[in-house]
């Protein structure tokens, strides 16, 4: 198969995975895509940077289209192997170019990051919730020694170490709500929220209003981490942004506004848990 015909399957199966209703058909042309490039690859002769590209996103779109058509196994077997191709290719953008933030380097090492963030959460639906926060981890600690602290790194990485600050959020402060000693993972959770929220209030951006919708979702993980440590006046105090940006961004932002209504229910039940705790404490109760 010549090149011009492995990106047009490609782009194929790209749009056939934007519609539910086209997935089958996706899930079909990705298989037909992966082997087009495995080819490619392995043929003999020096590797083509774009084809080996090419390979470890289609591996990542499918995994990722496996995981939402209810295969989660596959899905993450499909994104390890995509996440070690993607590897290759940030390897060999760091050894070929000493500038950190240029466009190369910095779009190899934000693809890597967010492959491994979405392999992160096909674990987390495969019944995988510790290898999900393993796998965040090392997607940020990748991002750390590869670019530096994020204010430095180049914009494409910043946006996906946002994302996987959000996501370490997340995952931590469901650990925090399911385990019997949250304190410590509450702690970690609302201090990667605000990772996440500095990293997206710098990227904020009107005429981007994806990036608004970014950064409201992790103000309602954040008030929720903030209410759990008991912070509650941040905690309203970020509940109140949310809310601004939700309502700047009208019906799109009606998951978001769910969302902080959730945070703010968390913040009332935490706020009336420690009043009770405080009066049983003065008047001598026990439990």
């Amino acid at each position: 198969m010549r090149p011009e015909q492995r990106e047009a399957l490609f782009e194929q199966a790209r749009e056939r995975s934007m519609r539910q209703q086209s997935w089958a058909e996706a899930d079909r042309l990705w298989a037909e895509v992966i082997d087009a490039y495995r080819r490619a690859v392995h043929a003999s002769g020096p590797v083509d940077r774009r084809d080996q590209q090419q390979l470890a996103r289609a591996l990542w779109r499918r995994g990722m289209l496996s995981s939402a058509r209810g295969r989660p196994a596959e899905g993450v077997a499909l994104g390890r192997e995509a996440v070690g191709i993607f590897e290759q290719v940030n390897d060999t953008a760091v050894a070929e170019d000493r500038n950190a933030t240029g466009p190369r380097r910095d779009g190899a090492l934000a693809e890597l990051i967010t492959a491994m963030v979405d392999l992160a959460e096909a674990a987390f639906a495969a019944g995988e919730p510790a290898t999900r926060v393993e796998l965040l981890e090392q997607a940020l600690a990748t991002g750390l020694r590869t670019a530096g602290p994020p204010p430095g790194a180049g914009p494409k990485t910043r946006e996906a170490m946002g994302t996987a600050y959000h996501n370490q959020a997340t995952a931590l402060l469901h650990r925090a709500l399911t385990a019997p000693s949250p304190a410590a993972d509450a702690r970690e959770a609302a201090m990667a929220a605000s990772r996440a929220s500095e990293l997206r209030q710098n990227l904020a951006d009107p005429g981007r209003p994806l990036s608004l919708w970014e950064l409201a979702n992790t103000y309602a993980v954040y008030a929720q981490c903030l209410a759990l440590i008991h912070d509650f006046d941040r905690a309203r105090m970020v509940l109140q942004l949310g809310n601004g940006l939700a309502g700047f961004l009208g019906p799109a932002g009606a998951e978001i506004v769910a969302k902080l209504r959730a945070a703010a229910g968390m913040l009332e039940r935490e706020q009336a848990s420690t009043a009770g705790a405080g009066e049983r404490r003065r008047w001598g109760w026990r439990r």
